[in-house]
């Protein structure tokens, strides 16, 4: 007897075990599919919490990726990514965008705020933005 002679005298106790091995899959390696969040989607999109606020997965890519630019910026195109893992970019961004928004959620409890007019300010008075002690950001 051939192989697909047994599978198929055997199919519905080959349908049950392949069910089987798709649920184990679907239980293991999908965490949450089961739980719903409060936006609907199965998978919570947050690397961190802070005072009720997500620290969101794209947010975190987006503080990875501009770090990976400014390492490559500084020490070459040839940058090696796994190195930085190993020495802990990535616990470090998160730990830097935990601290951001800590210290937004204090200034908000505290009432602090700016105006437009006093960012503008402080911006125009940053040296870096400065050429021959002029602004150098405005469009022409």
């Amino acid at each position: 007897m051939t192989m697909l002679d047994r599978m198929r005298r055997h199919r519905s106790w080959l349908k049950w075990s392949l069910a089987l091995v798709v649920l184990a899959f679907i239980l293991l390696y999908i965490p949450g599919f089961f739980r719903g969040s409060a936006n609907g989607a199965g998978l919570k999109d947050a690397v961190a919490t802070v005072d009720g606020r997500d620290i969101t997965v794209s947010q975190f890519r987006r503080a990875y990726q501009r770090q990976m630019q400014q390492y490559r910026a500084s020490y070459g195109a040839n940058m090696d990514e796994r190195l930085l893992k190993q020495l802990g970019i990535d616990q470090r961004i998160v730990q830097q965008l935990v601290e951001e928004e800590a210290a937004v959620a204090e200034a908000r409890r505290l009432g602090v705020t700016a105006s437009d007019e006093e960012v503008t300010q402080r911006i125009l008075a940053i040296p870096a933005f400065q050429e021959n002690g002029q602004f150098i950001g405005y469009d022409k």
